[in-house]
């Protein structure tokens, strides 16, 4: 079924739990926190437990449940679900700035950083367990034999595509074919705050009618964040 290989990731996101929860109980006993430790975690959120397999719950899965005739129950699931996946990465959003300011030495920051990491190491897992135990398994019985092939080949696609993207972009990022283009266009990224968002000029906003070549400046005053809805002044400069 197509929701074994989302099982799957759960492990691997439980591992990297794991991990948060062992340096965070090392901080409250005393250890100093490794200033490479938060970005390392906040790019494994973002790129794997988010962009990836965020990604293609939203994206495939959750997207062909909602044509379906779900239960009221099922319904009520999938938009918790949903709202999951907005909190996280508000969460991580939280955790990536409080690694920036420990690494700068702002006082607090690392403390803050330790009570943050347990809250979300407590939150997915919860999150796993739902999802787990609760949904994946039940959710199935609304698709067909065919449909749920159709939906394990987009998931290989998804995840063949994603690995490309990641490192084309670093290679692009350092200076690659057409490096000097693209690190222009980077200078001009922006991050949501509050969810932890990219705005890439690159790229653009296709729901929001903003098409790609569109400066951050030059978005509508009235523009929100995609993802969570905060308004323009919410967003840093990367």
């Amino acid at each position: 079924m197509p929701v074994a290989p989302l099982m799957i990731e759960h492990r691997t996101i439980e591992r990297m739990a794991a991990v948060i929860k062992d340096q965070a109980e090392r901080m409250e006993a005393g250890q100093e926190l490794d200033p490479r430790f938060i970005p390392e975690v906040v790019d494994f959120m973002r790129t794997y437990a988010d962009r990836t397999h965020h990604g293609k719950e939203e994206d495939i899965l959750f997207a062909a449940l909602k044509g379906k005739g779900m239960s009221a129950e099922h319904r009520q699931t999938l938009d918790r679900l949903e709202r999951d996946h907005i909190q996280a990465r508000e969460m991580v959003g939280r955790l990536a700035s409080l690694g920036e300011e420990h690494a700068m030495g702002h006082p607090g920051a690392a403390f803050q950083a330790s009570m943050l990491m347990k809250d979300l190491v407590s939150f997915y897992h919860d999150h796993i367990e739902l999802e787990d135990q609760g949904f994946f398994v039940p959710v199935m019985d609304y698709l067909s034999a065919e449909e749920r092939a159709a939906m394990l080949e987009r998931f290989r696609d998804f995840d063949s595509r994603m690995i490309h993207e990641r490192y084309a972009r670093a290679v692009e990022r350092l200076g690659g074919e057409e490096g000097g283009r693209i690190a222009i266009e980077d200078q001009d990224r922006w991050r949501c705050r509050v969810c932890g968002y990219v705005y890439d000029p690159e790229v653009g906003d296709k729901e929001a009618g903003i098409p790609p070549g569109t400066a951050f400046a030059d978005l509508p005053d009235d523009w929100v964040c995609p993802v969570c809805g905060a308004a323009k002044d919410a967003f840093e400069h990367l």
